[in-house]
């Protein structure tokens, strides 16, 4: 294998699926297979990195983490020749599931340098790029409450404050949506964009998209409802019911303009929370993400 064939990006904090005693044979397996490793910090620009380490001529780009550094590493894969691989890190890795990629990183590095290539969607809110979705309302609110207690703080610690401190603000957005067919004013809690359609049939958190070629973003939303309300549409999530909630809505388009009389708005961004200026242009990018996948 030749040396530096690519750039494997590690996010060491995400180190769920990889236990820190396998960590250096991670690196010394990615090394063997011609992969510069990186580790990942919040001090390091993976943007800048993976731009100039396409300009010296390499073509793959390796991300081990969340969808956070997933979402990092492919900024600037769109509408390239160099392919993105992943290998799952993080604590959901909604992403690679969605790729079939093994969860175990020795058969994730071995798709990594092995694997075929495939064409798929992205999304694009503005000039940011996104591989699974984008948030509006709770869920930013949640990520930014459960990341003030700091990387150090015990993790379900952080989530537990988290979700105390979302529900007792339990902060809603008024937002003007606009579509080809569709123009309305929405007041909700929970307002999501993604790229490609989620199974809303499986259960809570694994829902996963069977498809990441329709070329269609699916907005999903819920109206303003009261804490209780809320805690019911939950369970029904949970126990992928989600379609039989009292005003779940959901349609399926390839753009949609959000506007809101606030001046920025947070947004949860493929995981990571994000401010954006009002109006946002979300569209989908049609096959403009090559990625490796098994064989």
């Amino acid at each position: 294998m030749p040396p530096n064939r690519g750039t494997l990006f590690f996010n060491p904090s995400s180190g769920v699926r990889v236990p820190a005693a396998e960590v250096a044979e991670l690196q010394t397996a990615a090394a063997e297979a011609g992969l510069e490793v990186i580790p990942a910090g919040p001090d390091v620009d993976i943007v800048a990195l993976t731009r100039e380490h396409m300009r010296i001529g390499r073509r793959l780009f390796v991300a081990a983490g969340g969808d956070g550094t997933i979402n990092s590493v492919v900024q600037p894969l769109m509408n390239s020749d160099a392919a993105l691989a992943v290998i799952p890190a993080g604590t959901y890795n909604h992403f690679a599931r969605d790729l079939g990629v093994p969860l175990n990183w020795r058969e994730a590095l071995d798709v990594a340098v092995n694997g075929t290539t495939r064409q798929i969607d992205a999304g694009r809110v503005n000039d940011r790029f996104f591989v699974n979705n984008v948030s509006i309302g709770l869920y930013p609110e949640l990520v930014a409450r459960r990341e003030e207690r700091g990387r150090d703080y015990p993790k379900w610690k952080a989530r537990l404050h988290a979700v105390y401190a979302t529900l007792r603000k339990y902060p809603n957005v008024t937002l003007a949506i606009e579509t080809d067919y569709l123009n309305e004013i929405v007041n909700t809690h929970v307002f999501v964009i993604s790229n490609n359609s989620y199974d809303l049939s499986r259960l809570g958190v694994q829902a996963s998209r069977n498809t990441l070629e329709e070329g269609r973003l699916s907005i999903y939303w819920l109206p303003h409802l009261p804490r209780i309300a809320l805690t019911r549409f939950l369970a029904h999530y949970l126990a992928g019911r989600v379609k039989t909630t009292p005003g779940f809505r959901s349609f399926r388009t390839t753009r949609l303009k959000v506007q809101s009389a606030r001046r920025r708005l947070h947004l949860g961004v493929d995981g990571e929370v994000v401010t954006m200026e009002p109006p946002l242009v979300i569209t989908i990018m049609p096959r403009a993400l090559t990625v490796k996948v098994p064989r």
